[in-house]
């Protein structure tokens, strides 16, 4: 299914841990201010040879080899942005790869489509879906990602990140459960509500829910902007 988003966003907090800073992973841009590719998932094409509107990319032509598209977004961060997740089928549901590849348009270039940054989840990791949202999180005024790797379960757990997309980034990756994370209405940045257990709760009703808001510095350390617990 393919679809454009104007605004929203992903992150990751990791179960049980506050809702603080996280490590970026590895980045690079060499001097001539192209970014190399980062974490691109093996079997992905080097490269689509149209220079045409994101739209006319066929996705399929995106993803690495025997794998299948499970959804599209489209952004624009430092040029025309298209964000694919896919899945590799082994006939377990539960246990199959998926993976995602930002591809970016480089008009005017023997390569105009290029993947620069991706990541993986082997089929041990139980991811059975990536869900993504595109909005400005960093506070840098250009379209971020924010991807939830969905492993299932009544807590809801997976794996959150952002992706600065402008400057081919992963910024924060954290596992959680128990725990949402959206676009912060209040101002750019992350709203986090996450359940509070007390001895005694069912799964189904923790006691209290507390809901932080996280800002990017830029440098990539989260802070926390405000704190509130509400009893549910």
């Amino acid at each position: 299914m393919r679809r454009a988003i104007g605004a929203a966003v992903v992150v990751v907090l990791a179960a049980g841990c506050s809702a603080g800073s996280g490590t970026p992973e590895p980045h690079a841009t060499p001097s001539s201010g192209t970014p190399s590719p980062v974490g691109v998932p093996s079997g992905t094409p080097p490269s689509f040879e149209r220079d045409v509107d994101a739209s006319l990319v066929p996705s399929e032509r995106l993803v690495p080899t025997g794998a299948t598209v499970s959804d599209v977004w489209y952004a624009t961060a430092g040029g025309s942005s298209i964000l694919v997740a896919y899945a590799r089928p082994t006939g377990d549901p539960l246990h199959e790869e998926h993976g995602l590849v930002v591809w970016r348009r480089f008009p005017g270039s023997s390569e105009p489509w290029r993947p620069l940054l991706g990541l993986r989840d082997p089929p041990a990791r139980g991811v059975i879906q990536i869900r993504a949202t595109i909005g400005d999180v960093t506070g840098d005024g250009s379209p971020d990602a924010l991807t939830f790797e969905d492993t299932g379960g009544s807590g809801v757990c997976g794996i959150w990140r952002v992706l600065d997309l402008a400057a081919n980034a992963i910024v924060l990756r954290r596992k959680t459960c128990d725990t949402t994370i959206d676009l912060s209405s209040a101002s750019v940045g992350l709203t986090v509500r996450e359940a509070i257990y007390t001895p005694g709760d069912a799964h189904c009703c923790p006691s209290a829910t507390k809901v932080s808001v996280l800002a990017y510095d830029g440098s990539s350390a989260w802070s926390t902007v405000s704190a509130t617990v509400e009893p549910t």
